[in-house]
């Protein structure tokens, strides 16, 4: 690369550090910038190639500028983009969804993971008539008040107290979130019979980042909350149609993952 490219990726560096809080968009260190991406490489404004993990943080299934899908896509965008009302097209998505994943009834279609965790805890606490959600330490449920605690806590281990992961979140959202070691069923079950008249849920996901469950961890879960009449919400924003087509939940097979909404 020459000292004129060498010199323009510098200045785009700068300019997003004016404009962006630590002067990235994510997690992803700010001094990369990417320009393209065509299956599972990416080329930042330097030229230089490289092979991508992250993929949209997990929505790029196929890889980038896949031809069949920017096909579909652009045909789509040239009919129009968002309506904010119903539409074919999310109708047969939803209907494809229901029957993919055994325990959906009905799909509520957001903008975020952040947004799905945030209205499942919701639906959860209005169903139960309970404000308290049990996490698992280093679970990761999106950006909200809620799933902000004991992520990455400086002191682990310090169950069932939430340490907050940023400044800002009110105390009273401290107050109604439990935090259990993932994998330890005995520790899970201790704690929502504790707390079986004030918990909503318990929130997991299936697969928390790299670690996996261990045998019967999940079915075990499903155990308890159904013993308890607790909810059992499974976040599959990252492993829905990774782990399986149609989720963690139906690979599951020696127990019935998913709560109903309704008894």
């Amino acid at each position: 690369m020459d000292q004129d490219g060498a010199g323009a990726a510098d200045g785009i560096v700068h300019r997003a550090r004016r404009v962006l809080p630590a002067g990235t968009f994510g997690n992803f260190p700010g001094e990369v910038v990417i320009r393209a991406g065509r299956g599972g490489r990416v080329w930042d404004e330097t030229g230089k190639e490289y092979v991508d993990f992250l993929l949209g943080s997990g929505p790029m299934l196929v890889g980038h500028a896949h031809p069949e899908v920017t096909a579909a896509a652009q045909a789509r965008i040239a009919e129009g983009t968002t309506f904010f009302a119903n539409n074919r097209w999310g109708i047969e998505l939803a209907e494809e969804i229901v029957r993919a994943v055994a325990c959906a009834e009905q799909v509520r279609f957001v903008s975020s993971g952040s947004e799905a965790d945030l209205y499942a805890m919701r639906a959860a606490r209005a169903f139960r008539k309970r404000d308290k959600i049990l996490k698992f330490e280093g679970g990761y449920h999106g950006m909200s008040d809620y799933s902000l605690m004991s992520l990455a806590p400086r002191q682990p281990g310090n169950f069932p107290r939430p340490i907050p992961d940023s400044a800002g979140i009110p105390r009273a959202v401290r107050d109604d979130v439990l935090v259990a070691p993932f994998n330890d069923l005995d520790s899970v079950a201790g704690l929502v019979r504790a707390h079986r008249d004030e918990l909503a849920a318990v929130i997991v996901e299936p697969l928390q980042r790299i670690i996996p469950p261990r045998p019967g961890f999940l079915a075990g879960l499903r155990r308890i909350t159904a013993e308890n009449g607790v909810l059992l919400i499974f976040d599959e924003v990252v492993t829905g149609f990774r782990l399986a087509y149609g989720g963690a939940r139906n690979i599951t097979v020696s127990f019935p993952i998913c709560a109903r909404w309704a008894r």
